[in-house]
């Protein structure tokens, strides 16, 4: 497992990132960050993070799956103070909002998830000699 393989992988394939010492930082986009650390010459560790101005967190920093839990906690945060300030016959417009907030939810997390776990198989593979 060689820092030195991955880099010329990832300038062969027109990756975005960052070295800093031991630890390659790619940058996916819109927000997603991918950190292979090759401090332990026997194991790299792989994370993912969402930095500022994405879909999931808007301005908060934290790792993706923080922010899946982040955004449905906060969903359902938010349909129940919109149910509590909706009238009680007016059910409709309160559900409606929920599925809206958990359709976008899933619909992002799936894309950041699916993006960050192709990324780390890609690594991986590239590593296994």
């Amino acid at each position: 497992m060689s820092i030195e393989i991955t880099e010329s992988l990832l300038n062969r394939f027109d990756y975005t990132y960052e070295k800093t010492n031991n630890q390659l930082e790619i940058k996916l986009g819109l927000g997603l960050r991918v950190t292979a650390d090759f401090s332990n010459s026997e194991k790299v560790v792989i994370k993912e993070s969402l930095t500022t101005w994405n879909f999931l967190t808007g301005t908060l920093d934290m790792s993706l799956h923080r922010g899946i839990i982040f955004n449905f906690i906060a969903t359902f945060v938010l349909t129940g103070l919109f149910f509590m300030g909706f009238n009680q016959d007016d059910y409709i417009t309160s559900s409606i909002i929920l599925l809206v907030f958990i359709f976008f939810v899933l619909l992002w997390s799936g894309f950041y998830f699916t993006k960050a776990e192709q990324m780390k198989q890609t690594l991986r593979r590239w590593n296994e000699n």
